[in-house]
């Protein structure tokens, strides 16, 4: 990928003056809180752009990233690293404008810790402890979310060998009066340290970029089968989202949510379970409050669902339904992996989608609509 380096001879190449040709205008010569402030508006490839434009412009981009101000306006875009990029660099694709932009990145982090999601132009990262952060890849911005051993259920403990592990209380019961956990089974489920976010994490939402601090609420779905848990920036706990005996205000069960969803329109979390059943989550007072929005939806437990929010600030369930299939190109099988019984350890069977249904989800009359 080509790059541009900063020039002494001002916005206009080869010219000396730092004019732009027919304007007679010198843009090297804006005040640097300017340009500072104009980065802060214009999308991500303009934003990188700009550091290449002149010395004096390369120098606001420097303070623009230094001062790890909020992330610009911008289109999706995809972030990966490879060895052709080299050490302290990444690269933003956008597929809207097929460019692809190298950027300077923290790579050691990046190189080691596992990507779980994003969200407002944040990566969503679990690091050798399993434990969760946020990274701006544009501003090289790092937040800090609540320990998993700050999870309601899970303890630090050892293993078998005796080897540092975390234990994962799944069976036990809630008082309705005190809203805490009484155990049922004491065993718990034991996951090695750096290998827990592969099954405790399922899904990770947030309310708002994380450059507005506790305005940003992350809401985690998590081991066991879907429980329900969320924390402000700043926070050093998670709050647990228990089910309590009111069936019209609160969650039926603890278990089983498979995706979630905020929507900015009303200031409100979706959370959607295993057999289509909705309901919303308001974390906006001193404790969370939820609303069914639907029950559950006949034939509808085999496809995967997604929560998804149109530009208009319609709620759409996306199902999607996945076989497997014979493949002309051979999956080549991870030397750790075990067969789940229903490939056959078939080289030529791949996972693939078949089939995708839509419907629009009336939040006023508790139905939905193909």
């Amino acid at each position: 990928m080509p790059r541009y380096p900063a020039t002494d001879k001002g916005c206009e190449s080869g010219s000396g003056s730092g004019r732009i040709a027919g304007t007679g205008r010198d843009w090297s010569r804006l005040p640097e809180d300017l340009l500072v402030s104009v980065l802060r508006e214009l999308h991500v490839r303009d934003a990188i752009r700009s550091g290449a434009v002149c010395t004096s412009w390369n120098t606001a981009y420097a303070a623009f990233r230094r001062l790890r101000l909020p992330s610009p306006r911008q289109p999706p875009c995809l972030l990966y690293a490879s060895d052709a990029l080299g050490p302290g660099a990444a690269a933003l694709h956008c597929p809207s404008t097929g460019a692809t932009l190298q950027i300077p990145f923290p790579l050691s982090p990046l190189a080691r810790w596992s990507l779980l999601g994003s969200g407002h132009g944040w990566l969503v990262t679990a690091d050798e402890a399993s434990n969760l952060h946020l990274l701006n890849p544009v501003t090289g911005d790092h937040v800090a979310l609540p320990p998993i051993t700050a999870l309601h259920h899970v303890e630090r403990g050892t293993d078998e060998q005796g080897d540092p592990a975390y234990l994962v209380y799944e069976n036990f019961r809630v008082s309705n009066s005190s809203n805490r956990r009484f155990e049922v089974d004491t065993e718990p489920t034991i996951l090695e340290v750096d290998r827990a976010y592969e099954f405790m994490y399922y899904r990770v939402v947030l309310s708002a970029s994380p450059s507005a601090g506790r305005a940003c609420v992350v809401l985690l779905l998590h081991m066991p089968n879907g429980e329900v848990s969320f924390a402000r920036l700043g926070d050093d706990r998670w709050t647990w989202v228990a089910p309590v005996d009111d069936d019209d205000k609160d969650l039926p069960s603890m278990f089983g949510y498979r995706d979630a969803m905020y929507s900015a329109v009303n200031g409100l979390f979706y959370l959607l379970r295993l057999h289509a059943s909705m309901h919303s989550l308001d974390v906006n007072g001193p404790s969370p409050v939820t609303r069914m929005v639907l029950n559950c939806l006949p034939k509808s437990a085999n496809q995967t669902k997604y929560l998804v929010e149109t530009p208009a600030g319609d709620i759409l369930q996306v199902w999607r339904t996945k076989d497997y299939m014979d493949s002309s190109t051979p999956v080549h099988f991870p030397p750790d992996y075990v067969d789940d019984g229903e490939r056959g350890m078939d080289p030529c069977l791949e996972l693939n989608t078949i089939g995708m249904q839509l419907y629009k989800v009336d939040l006023h009359r508790h139905r939905r609509r193909s």
